[in-house]
């Protein structure tokens, strides 16, 4: 990752979790679906945990969350300062050398923050056990104008330096680097709270005509090679 990542998310660290509850439904999301793929009671490590909610809510038997951010690093350990399951670290997966001793890793809207994917994941794959299981997700790049649009109306988070690539194009770089790919999917037609969107957003991805334009794309991968 760049210099300028570490910066940006060091710049917005303190409103962090301001952003998180302003859009709740979307993180709540998140969680839901890690959750889904991390049984509880796992050993599990979060590269770019931010403030750390997301490790925490997998309850884990024992949790490294990493982030580029020391900003993020330091609230983080302050917040879960009493969870004697999780400890956290600055590292930035692009370079970091320290081996990933755990069967799950979770990335969460990770991937369109380092640049170069490539780099990213080929490094990972030096990282990480054979077998592990690696869930990432990552915003729809359908749905970039209309985030552009939300960030100035101060809707959400700045976004910082990023950029979002095709689907084709990350799953490209998966199969290069050693990871198949073993669940695929889509989450959040509509991401805010508002009547109906549970009952649509929890049937959405069964329907093939709609699914592809779901706000979250996600990815189970085992690292085979």
């Amino acid at each position: 990752m760049s210099g300028a990542v570490a910066d940006h998310f060091d710049h917005v660290a303190g409103s962090y979790d301001f952003w998180k509850q302003k859009n709740f439904y979307y993180y709540n999301t998140l969680k839901t679906l890690c959750r889904s793929f991390v049984p509880k009671g796992s050993v599990v490590a979060e590269i770019g945990c931010g403030t750390g909610d997301i490790l925490a809510a997998l309850e884990p038997s024992r949790g490294l969350g990493i982030d580029v951010s020391p900003q993020m690093i330091e609230i983080a350990k302050k917040k879960h300062s009493t969870n004697a399951a999780l400890s956290f670290a600055v590292g930035d997966v692009c370079v970091m050398q320290q081996k990933i001793d755990a069967p799950f890793v979770v990335m969460t809207d990770v991937l369109e923050h380092v640049g170069d994917s490539a780099r990213c994941m080929e490094n990972l794959s030096h990282l990480v056990s054979p077998r592990a299981r690696v869930v990432v997700t990552l915003a729809n790049p359908l749905w970039e104008p209309v985030l552009s649009v939300a960030e100035k109306l101060s809707m959400k988070m700045p976004e910082g330096p990023h950029e979002r690539i095709t689907i084709a194009q990350n799953e490209q770089i998966f199969a290069e680097k050693g990871f198949r790919i073993v669940e695929k999917g889509y989450r959040l037609l509509i991401p805010k709270k508002i009547p109906g969107a549970d009952w649509l957003n929890a049937r959405f991805y069964q329907w093939p005509l709609l699914r592809r334009f779901g706000f979250i794309i996600f990815w189970v991968l085992e690292y085979v090679a």
